[in-house]
């Protein structure tokens, strides 16, 4: 089987050298071994022969050594001949920064990873794009790596332009990473950007709950990511339900608390995330749920309207009209002048059989909106239903 070396050619003065890199590649000690001696012609130089062998193709190669060839194909034979014998420098970089540990990393090598480290592979090694190994294995999810990188001593809060690694790990809701990291003490409430790692996970499209909460019960700074959160709802921004559920959830929250010394409050970033929720859950027509979130938000908010509004159609879809009118009888008491309020008042009374009532109410709602087809057709199926009622009772 072809290795992925195969489509590469290691334009490096000819067909042989390319050969020499595959060896490497594959393992082929003998070989390998064979092909060195070759270019050495005898000279004792074999050290200098291998290090001048580097791949001259602009892409994403460049630079690549045998040492690297190795590693990426986690051939530890090759690497310990290198290293060992012909004192190969361990931390040899390609024209990206990247050192062979950097390869073996990537491709799960464990053996071959930890052979290098062991043999003075520098595990705080950064690209020349700024990234340590320890973004790089982060950013992969690569738990062994990560775990192996700290206990060769990789400083757990190296910084890029993008964070830490904990900041990588959080951005893509990479929650055993995050764990390792923060067990190492990783710093959960580092800045980089105006970034801490708990608001890049309220920002992840991943949207973990467990990597928020993890951050939270580590001691993250809840106030920085309320400030984002409020910040980016006054711009209309969406924000995580995630994010809203661990605020929720959050115990020791108090609803006071202020934010940049303005008097922002909590109460406020809550009840919109609460909105979020139950517009979510009503979508997705778990009713039950929804009309729970509106409630909450009720708590902290009983004179909005639309979360009546909301609540009501929820009770509605369950069955209960009674509560479905309750609700509806509040909205349309805020808004009077809300052609929506008559509608929820008489879809209640529709499911109560009410057909007078509901008849009256979606007359209401008609001539503040005369358009409004949904309310007309309401309306003529409750004269239809009260008719039927009337003939019915005459009968009787």
């Amino acid at each position: 089987m072809a290795s992925p070396c195969s489509h590469v050619h290691y334009n490096v003065g000819g067909p042989m050298l390319n050969v020499i890199f595959e060896a490497a590649f594959e393992g082929d000690l003998p070989i390998f071994k064979e092909l060195v001696m070759m270019l050495d012609m005898g000279r004792g130089r074999s050290k200098e022969v291998i290090e001048a062998l580097r791949v001259e193709d602009v892409g994403e190669l460049e630079g690549f050594s045998a040492l690297h060839a190795a590693a990426k194909g986690g051939k530890i034979a090759v690497c310990r001949y290198l290293v060992d014998e012909l004192l190969v420098d361990v931390d040899v970089v390609d024209k990206k920064g990247r050192t062979p540990l950097f390869f073996a990393m990537h491709s799960k090598d464990v053996g071959t990873a930890k052979y290098l480290l062991d043999h003075g592979a520098n595990p705080d090694k950064a690209s020349h794009d700024g990234l340590s190994l320890l973004h790089s294995a982060a950013l992969s999810d690569n738990c062994e790596m990560v775990e192996l990188l700290l206990a060769k001593g990789a400083y757990v809060d190296p910084v890029a332009d993008c964070g830490t690694p904990l900041h990588f790990a959080a951005s893509e809701g990479h929650y055993g990473t995050m764990k390792i990291l923060l067990d190492h003490n990783a710093d959960y409430n580092k800045m980089v950007n105006g970034e801490t790692p708990l608001i890049a996970a309220t920002c992840a499209d991943s949207h973990s709950m467990k990597c928020i909460m993890i951050l939270v019960k580590a001691g993250a700074d809840l106030k920085g990511a309320l400030s984002y959160a409020a910040k980016n709802l006054h711009e209309g921004k969406v924000i995580s339900n995630e994010f809203f559920k661990c605020l929720m959830e959050d115990a020791g929250a108090n609803h006071d608390v202020c934010i940049d010394d303005e008097p922002m409050v909590k109460r406020e970033i809550i009840r919109g995330g609460l909105m979020s929720l139950g517009s979510d859950s009503l979508r997705k027509k778990d009713y039950l749920r929804a009309a729970g979130f509106f409630g909450q938000a009720l708590e902290l908010d009983p004179g909005d309207a639309t979360l009546f509004s909301n609540r009501s159609l929820c009770w509605l879809q369950m069955g209960a009209g009674g509560k479905a009118l309750e609700d509806a009888n509040k909205c349309r008491k805020m808004r009077p002048d809300w052609p929506i309020s008559c509608y929820r008042q008489g879809a209640a009374l529709m499911l109560l059989k009410d057909y007078k009532g509901a008849s009256q109410r979606f007359l209401d709602g008609l001539k503040l909106d005369p358009v409004n087809a949904e309310i007309e057709d309401a309306l003529r199926e409750a004269m239809e239903s009260l008719k039927k009622t009337s003939r019915s009772t005459k009968a009787k």
